[in-house]
């Protein structure tokens, strides 16, 4: 009896699947102008596909020259630090698509200061490009065994540091050979195992496949790393292996299929779903291009069985249900309620007579001919094994909070979507205050980490939190490659202590010492700003290493004498506020941070020995400018100057006395 099997870890790898569904969702949402750098994926029947859809591939070279709504699309490979570089600087927008397995080689790679950094891979591919590009040292790349062999044919060990890495698709026992080739090679030694778990199951599987079949088929990109590995795996392994692209390549091969019982389908991690499921179909319409009548007749009422995953064709759309053609002589149903737990998505509108359809087979009915389909347990599978992927990638993954749970009056954390798979993050881990609701996160798209699962329960546990701090982790290293002492800022005041202040300059804090605060006698930083306040100032020194950025205040614009010489001269009136009284006189603030003397015999134009006897801390007076002393940083002030002068009292003089008559007594 003639079996045909397909791998359970053929086609899309989780990386993969993350980057086409990226473009997948910008295709659909965006209106801009879509760009790919290279091929977003190594298969070319997708990449036709894109084309046909609009979006457009470029090299790193033509950057510079796109339109400025462009949306460019890094390819699940990566790309060097360079090209991160150019579309920083030309402010191009982009969607990283690299996978989390090779960001986390860039990652590695970038911790090599001090050390050689050496890879095994092909040093042609994309992606170890991109990775060689993001160490900051010396470097090197070794396609195996052999070239190691040859390089270093003394053997003689060296005490120098080096870190290690492998290609993500890398065969698995030839990385093997080389970790103990330069395990002798090397004394000072950090290994980091980077093969993709996916690749290495995927090997693992073919391997095994092949051993037990007459023919193995894999399918994907000859131009894909880790499906000419799988292929050498398979032609090694086994009796027979072929290599297709798509299912048009298998014409030219009708004798070896007819020839082989046992066929074993195995796909790169670029291979889609639907193209797998045809490579079977023409092979199993090969092989029964032979068979007798009796067979073709026994093979009419076979029929699939429950559990088994198919590719089918959608016959019919209505509102609550999709009919689909499984090749077979039962009728594929597939109800709403087993597509999504979504209410209120029109079938009729998403899905259409001829899509291709993946569904898993849960109840068959001969007696009507019809068979019970479910997509949405796939999806279920496939979200899940992302989530456990990520998990062990530490990528970030972004959902719709769609729950908030909460217990009396205390919240216990909120439920956020990926897919069909439901992530629980817990209040601690939300990133609001503690005691903050949680209920304005409903809704929200957001970005969160999975740091822990349960396999056996299917739960995972997220964090928003370590997001956000690994995003300001992010930021505040770039900020500490942007900036240069003097550079300046337009800060906001966030703390006020008695040693100065700390000022919000983006990402991070500054420190503007107390001794920057003022320009004349010190002044406790409560007196001179406020929380929120905006200011200017600029750097005077950062230590990336310490994280500690020292903020400068005073500049010469902001001298308050040169401010005071630009608008002031002898001679000038200006207004003033008394600030403190001596014995001697009173200080007067002229502008801020710049005093004058009013001497007490400048107060009043009479004599004045008690300044306190005529003014008080606080009044207002209008002064006249008397002197500037610039060498003595000394400003004279009078009051008495603007007094009219007071009008001198004229003498009295003394009328002349007039003599009384003399009355004359009359003589008796």
């Amino acid at each position: 009896m003639r079996t045909i099997r397909i791998a359970k870890h053929a086609g899309f790898c989780p990386g993969v699947s993350r980057a086409v569904e990226l473009i997948e969702q910008a295709i659909q949402t965006q209106s801009k102008p879509i760009y790919c750098l290279g091929e977003l994926i190594h298969n070319r029947v997708f990449n036709d596909s894109l084309r046909r859809r609009g979006v457009r591939f470029i090299e790193p070279e033509e950057l510079p020259s796109l339109p400025p709504d462009a949306l460019v699309f890094i390819r699940a490979h990566g790309t060097t630090k360079e090209v991160y570089r150019i579309l920083r600087e030309h402010n191009i927008a982009y969607v990283d698509a690299t996978c989390p397995y090779v960001r986390k080689l860039h990652e590695i790679a970038a911790t090599a200061v001090g050390a050689k950094f050496v890879i095994i891979g092909d040093r042609n591919h994309p992606e170890v490009q991109g990775i060689i590009s993001a160490a900051p040292g010396e470097s090197a790349v070794y396609s195996g065994l052999a070239e190691l062999e040859a390089a270093f044919p003394d053997c003689a060990p060296r005490e120098d540091p080096v870190i290690l890495a492998v290609q993500t698709t890398f065969d698995t026992e030839e990385w093997k050979k080389c970790q103990s080739f330069i395990k002798r090679l090397y004394t000072n030694l950090k290994i980091s195992d980077t093969i993709c778990s996916v690749t290495e199951d995927r090997q693992k599987e073919a391997r095994a496949l092949a051993a037990s079949s007459d023919l193995t088929v894999v399918v994907g990109s000859p131009n894909s790393s880790n499906t000419v590995k799988l292929f050498r795996i398979a032609r090694e392994a086994g009796k027979d292996a072929i290599l297709a692209e798509s299912a048009a390549d298998l014409a030219a091969e009708r004798a070896r299929i007819r020839a082989a019982a046992s066929i074993s389908i195995t796909a790169g991690a670029s291979a889609p779903g639907s193209i797998i499921q045809e490579v079977k179909n023409i092979m199993a319409e090969i092989q029964n291009e032979e068979t007798s009548f009796a067979e073709l007749l026994e093979a009419s009422f076979k029929t699939l069985h429950t559990g088994d995953k198919v590719t089918g064709t959608v016959s019919a759309v209505s509102a609550t249900e999709l009919k689909v053609d499984l090749g077979t002589k039962h009728t594929g149903i597939l109800a709403y309620d087993e597509i999504t737990d979504e209410s209120g998505i029109d079938l009729t509108e998403k899905y259409h007579v001829g899509d291709p359809i993946d569904v898993v087979c849960i109840k068959f009915s001969d007696a009507d001919g019809t068979v019970q389909l479910s997509s949405k347990r796939l999806d279920i599978a496939k979200h899940w094994e992302a989530i456990k992927a990520a998990h062990e990638s530490g990528e970030f993954l972004t959902g719709v909070i769609k729950e908030v749970i909460r217990k009396e009056d205390t919240y216990s954390g909120v439920v956020v979507t990926k897919g069909t798979s439901r992530v629980f993050i817990p209040a601690s881990q939300t990133g609001i205050a503690k005691g903050e609701p949680l209920e304005p996160l409903k809704g929200q798209r957001v970005s969160f980490k999975v740091i822990d699962i349960n396999e056996e329960r299917k739960r995972a546990v997220g964090s928003i939190k370590a997001v956000q701090r690994a995003e300001k982790k992010l930021a505040e290293e770039e900020f500490y490659k942007s900036i240069e002492v003097g550079q300046k800022f337009v800060g906001t005041v966030r703390a006020i202590m008695n040693y100065g202040a700390f000022v919000n300059i983006g990402p991070v804090d500054g420190m503007v010492h107390i001794s920057e605060l003022s320009w004349g006698r010190l002044r406790p930083p409560a007196e001179v700003l406020t929380i929120g306040q905006k200011l200017n100032v600029f750097i005077k020194h950062f230590d990336p290493e310490t994280k500690r950025i020292s903020l400068g205040y005073k500049t010469p614009e902001n001298d308050p004498w040169k401010i005071f010489t630009d608008h002031y001269a002898i001679g000038d009136t200006a207004e003033v506020k008394i600030v403190s009284l001596m014995p001697f006189g009173a200080f007067a603030e002229i502008i801020p941070e710049l005093d004058g003397l009013i001497h007490n015999s400048q107060i009043s134009d009479k004599n004045v020995t008690n300044p306190a006897s005529v003014l008080n801390v606080g009044d207002k007076v209008t002064v006249k400018i008397v002197g500037i002393d610039l060498e003595a940083k000394r400003i004279n002030l009078s009051i008495k100057a603007l007094l009219e002068p007071a009008e001198e009292e004229a003498p009295v003089e003394e009328a002349p006395a007039e003599e009384a008559p003399v009355e004359e007594t009359p003589a008796e």
